[in-house]
């Protein structure tokens, strides 16, 4: 490896090597890794921030950030540390990298050119809340959080060359830590938060790996730790070991020494590449990326080089993972252990075909009952445009080997390339997820000539869309004639045309299905935890979604039954959101039940009869606490289907999934970045005593723009 390669390495190693970005501020350099690129990068896959939160939120496992250019560009992701639930949590048009989590995993910082050069970011770890935190004309690189939280290390040449800064984690307080006319650059703080590893070229040409104090150059001086002929970079500290990465034997790979240089042990071995090693706190674990499958994925192995488990499968290239310093991370699967994937990385859908058929196999021991979550994820396809967000459960009954779900697709009229989607395993129970995990769907596009028309404007169309949109499924034979002879009855009349239209849309809202379901999900965040901070919602769309699709999963209304049916999913659904760690957060276990039942009634905004309120209060028994969860879900439920409640909350319910279901958006994200056009649908809703014909709400997003453009032409 070259000096010059070596710069723009550590600058950002593997970013520029995969994804071809080449930061302004290290513009000069030429590195001999960039043909590499050419030779590994295959056609994207995809991910998107489309995440099933709900679906996975009370499983104790943890969490891996990482970067992939499956949608085209860097972006960055997370994934579960069995390498299931991949979720995009950022989506620019610049490139996002570099993740770096909080000690206490709430948070992530990142590098991102989207305003032009690289600077430092934060975000939650849901990608909510991204924040800028620098902003200099140089280039600000490779952030990592200090082992109290409070601060924030980084690498940028804002002096000339590169150096290692910190700051405090709200960006303020800028200062150099290692002030040196040598190039300073990919660090790791000590476990005690005492010391840092470092990589430099401060006294040969070469870089190797040094330790200082966290008091920077004001300190005693470094200690060098490694004196290899080749480049030493990206040192990752634990309470173990330190593991780096070198060149001394030629090719890319993994080594481990102790905290002081000693017992330098090689990890990897292949002709390909292995970088960005990662470890957890107390260092039994190490993920890294490596090109020896013809592309770059994601590795976990144990610190000792055993143990390898590949985590991603797919034809983009996955880097720089980041582990959870606090994570648990499941064992490796014993042998003949059950294992559930999807039975290819590569679906395929024609546009016009309605839906695809995506297959999940189980293999090993199938004598036991074994269930999965899966959820689709957006790509260079949207959940807006191309086809209808999906997520759910697989359950694998003794002996079965196959399960499917459909995604449902978007027969749009432009003419496009094909698109890609993501879907994702994630959660197993009874099982373990094997290699293939995350797969592309591509939907191929039918159409060559661009029509002038728009498809919503046709009656089948237009039913169809709605069975996808607000029931999340596809339409049942019965159900779409009767809709669309409702409409097709008017003939030419367009007067009638307008109005059909406007009730056959409002019908599904008002329908016994949405209102059992997602009015239903609607009213249970409303009674757990109110209104959203500084929202006058209590859910978000990526909230909504899978709760929605749970308590409706195969609910046809009149269907042999349904009734049945939908009791037990809500039953399931209830007892899910009690044992998530947000509920169980706010309502610990030690609470009084008079306090358990007296918060949920407050939060609904419902003053409960006497007899309303014994009747929850008895679902505890004699017990003091409310410990028992059946208990808290049964309570949970009487409160959420209270008939004051409904009332109260259904005009704000009505006119949030105008959003939700016309838009696929939440009222607050762009274009209105804040919730003004929510405000004034309610007030005319109100206005008007819920009658939506005379609010002419309905109407109005049904022939807006941002509804129609999501199938084709706005006029």
């Amino acid at each position: 490896m070259s000096r010059s390669t070596i710069t723009a390495t550590v600058r950002i190693l593997s970013c520029i090597v995969v994804c071809g970005f080449c930061l302004s501020e290290a513009s000069h350099t030429t590195s001999a890794r960039l043909p590499v690129n050419h030779q590994i990068r295959k056609r994207p896959a995809v991910q998107s921030d489309s995440s099933p939160t709900a679906l996975a939120a009370d499983r104790i496992i943890g969490k891996i950030a990482f970067v992939s250019d499956r949608d085209g560009n860097a972006e960055i992701y997370t994934m579960d540390a069995d390498g299931g639930g991949q979720t995009r949590l950022t989506e620019e048009a610049g490139e996002d990298h570099s993740p770096a989590w909080s000690p206490d995993d709430q948070r992530i910082a990142f590098v991102s050119t989207r305003d032009g050069n690289a600077e430092i970011y934060v975000m939650n770890a849901d990608g909510s809340g991204q924040t800028r935190l620098t902003n200099s004309t140089a280039g600000d690189l490779a952030p990592a959080w200090t082992r109290d939280g409070l601060q924030i290390g980084f690498v940028s040449n804002r002096d000339g060359n590169d150096e290692i800064y910190l700051m405090n984690a709200d960006g303020s307080n800028q200062s150099n830590l290692t002030n040196h006319p040598g190039d300073d650059a990919a660090f790791s703080f000590s476990p005690d938060g005492l010391s840092m590893a470092f990589s430099s070229t401060r006294e040969d040409s070469q870089y190797e790996i040094y330790a200082m104090g966290v008091t920077g150059s004001v300190g005693a001086p470094p200690t060098r730790l490694t004196t290899s002929v080749g480049d030493d970079t990206n040192p990752s500290w634990s309470s173990q070991r330190i593991v780096f990465l070198s060149n001394r034997d030629d090719t890319d790979e993994l080594y481990s020494m102790s905290a002081t240089g000693q017992n330098q042990v090689r990890l990897t071995n292949n002709v390909e590449l292995d970088v960005d090693p990662s470890q957890v706190t107390d260092g039994t674990r190490v993920a890294f990326a490596t090109s020896r499958d013809g592309n770059l994925e994601i590795y976990l192995m144990n610190g000792d080089g055993t143990g390898l488990i590949r985590l991603t499968t797919n034809n983009a290239n996955d880097l720089q993972p980041a582990l959870q310093p606090k994570g648990v991370i499941p064992p490796p699967p014993a042998a003949g252990a059950a294992t559930v994937q999807f039975s290819t990385i590569d679906f395929s859908v024609s546009e016009g075909a309605g839906f695809a058929t995506v297959t999940v196999v189980r293999t090993g021991d199938t004598t036991a009952t074994s269930t999965v979550d899966f959820a689709t994820v957006n790509g260079t396809a949207t959940d807006r445009a191309d086809y209808s967000a999906h997520f759910g459960t697989l359950t694998f009954n003794p002996g079965e080997t196959s399960k499917t779900f459909i995604v449902i697709v978007t027969d749009d009229v432009f003419v496009e390339t094909d698109q890609t989607l993501a879907v994702t395993l994630s959660n197993p129970s009874g099982s373990v997820l094997g290699g293939l995990n995350t797969a592309t769907l591509t939907i191929v596009d039918n159409d060559t000539v661009q029509l002038n028309l728009n498809p919503v404007d046709t009656a089948r169309f237009f039913v169809n869309q709605h069975y996808g949109d607000f029931l999340n499924r596809v339409p049942d034979q019965a159900g779409r004639d009767f809709w669309e002879q409702q409409i097709t009855s008017c003939g030419s009349n367009l007067s009638c045309l307008e109005l059909r239209r406007i009730n056959v849309s409002a019908a599904f809202f008002l329908s016994i299905e949405f209102q059992e379901t997602g009015f239903l999900v609607y009213r249970t965040y409303k009674v757990a935890y109110r209104d959203l901070p500084g929202a006058p919602v209590p859910v978000k769309l990526k909230e909504f979604l899978p709760d929605t699709q749970r308590i409706g999963k195969g609910v046809i209304v009149g269907r042999a039954g349904w009734e049945q049916l939908l009791d037990d999913n809500k039953l399931a659904f209830m007892a899910h959101f009690v044992m998530r760690s947000r509920f169980t957060t706010t309502y610990p276990e030690t609470l009084a039940p008079p306090v358990f039942v007296d918060t949920l009634y407050a939060n609904a905004g419902v003053t409960p009869s006497a007899a309303e309120r014994q009747a929850a209060l008895n679902e505890f028994g004699s017990a003091t606490n409310t410990a028992d969860t059946a208990a808290r879900a049964r309570v949970l439920r009487r409160v959420a289907e209270n008939s004051v409640l409904g009332r109260q909350e259904f005009n704000k319910a009505f006119v949030l999934m105008q959003y939700f279901g016309y838009l696929r958006r939440n009222p607050n994200a762009a274009p209105d970045n804040n919730f003004d056009g929510y405000h004034f649908w309610l007030a005319k809703l109100n206005q008007f005593n819920g009658n939506f014909v005379n609010a002419e709400m309905v109407k109005a997003f049904l022939e807006s723009s941002e509804y129609r453009l999501r199938f084709g032409p706005a006029g």
